[in-house]
């Protein structure tokens, strides 16, 4: 009789083991407060996240549900990305815990008015098929053409996304691409202050457009996003991949520490979320490896010195058209 258990205990093992591996469950992913919900509730965003910036529906879907058998908390979308029917679908088969354990952001199109603002949000949450998100930013401090560019404009924004923060359909507000004027139009106006400024920054980049300073001062949390410079133009040695300065810090470090985790872990080791996409299993658990070591001093002293991959320069330029009561 034991034997027969014996037996089939070891058949069914072996059953078992011909699946493919479960992920290790991962330690919990750090968090950074920004802020307080309308319940007075904390709200925490995660380190380390899924972007899905250029992602198609299908795409999203297949990445968001990896990133979540890997043990990713938060996923970052957008109105503009056209995904978020995707990320909802993904959220709906794939998350398997609570809702108020996964952290969705969205995004709406800058240079909207106070009802376009309503709608566009009324579209997302029915895309992504949630009550609230927890977070909502404004993508830019404009539309994309910069005709919709003004001081008022976003402060009528920003108005519009504090309601939406009060019925309580956002759990926490901000911005996206702003810079130190972009973000004092807001304070003009503000009963609350935009918990979060996701801007490009990356090794290589430094403060490109002179925003962290200011977040600091007003109490805004920096976010970077493109942490691995995916949209910029570099050679082939300049990498946040396997360029030379990530690989050779890599190479000290052992451990079979990558390139791109030196990259990503000098940003998180600051303190800063990052978003890095992918739709590889394998490379979404290896972002999470970027709390299982830490850089040393000398490492984040030469990679804050590095001066390549630049980031795009630009969104400090936007045009602005003022309104005839706006110049008087």
């Amino acid at each position: 009789m034991v034997l027969s258990h014996l037996l089939h205990t070891l058949i069914a093992f072996r059953a078992i083991s011909a699946l493919p591996s479960p992920t290790p469950i991962p330690t919990p992913i750090p968090t950074l407060l920004i802020g307080f919900d309308t319940n007075n509730t904390s709200v925490s965003l995660p380190l380390i996240g899924l972007g899905t910036w250029q992602y198609n529906n299908t795409i999203a879907y297949q990445s968001t549900c990896k990133a979540f058998r890997a043990g990713y908390t938060f996923v970052d979308t957008a109105y503009g990305y056209g995904n978020q029917l995707g990320v909802g679908r993904a959220i709906k088969d794939c998350w398997e815990k609570p809702r108020n354990e996964l952290f969705v952001m969205t995004k709406l199109p800058g240079g909207l008015n106070s009802s376009e603002v309503q709608v566009t949000h009324r579209t997302s949450l029915e895309e992504l098929g949630l009550d609230y998100v927890d977070h909502l930013m404004t993508h830019f401090p404009s539309d994309w053409q910069e005709t919709n560019a003004s001081p008022s404009r976003r402060q009528e924004e920003w108005m519009a996304l504090e309601e939406i923060y009060y019925r309580g359909e956002a759990r926490s507000i901000g911005v996206s691409h702003y810079c130190e004027k972009h973000l004092r139009d807001v304070m003009e106006v503000a009963t609350v202050v935009p918990a979060v400024n996701q801007v490009e920054y990356h090794v290589g980049s430094n403060d490109v457009d002179g925003v962290m300073e200011v977040c600091r001062e007003l109490g805004i949390a920096f976010m970077s996003f493109s942490p691995l410079c995916g949209p910029c133009d570099y050679a082939a040695e300049d990498s946040l991949i396997n360029g030379d300065l990530v690989a050779g810090i890599a190479a000290r470090i052992g451990k079979n520490v990558t390139g791109s985790q030196v990259a990503l872990r000098y940003i998180v080791q600051q303190g800063i979320p990052v978003i890095p996409k992918s739709n590889s299993m394998d490379h979404l658990e290896a972002n999470l490896g970027v709390f299982s070591f830490e850089l040393g001093l000398d490492d984040m002293e030469e990679l804050g010195a590095a001066t390549k991959p630049e980031a795009q320069r630009g969104d400090c330029g936007v045009t602005e058209h003022f309104l005839v009561d706006e110049i008087m």
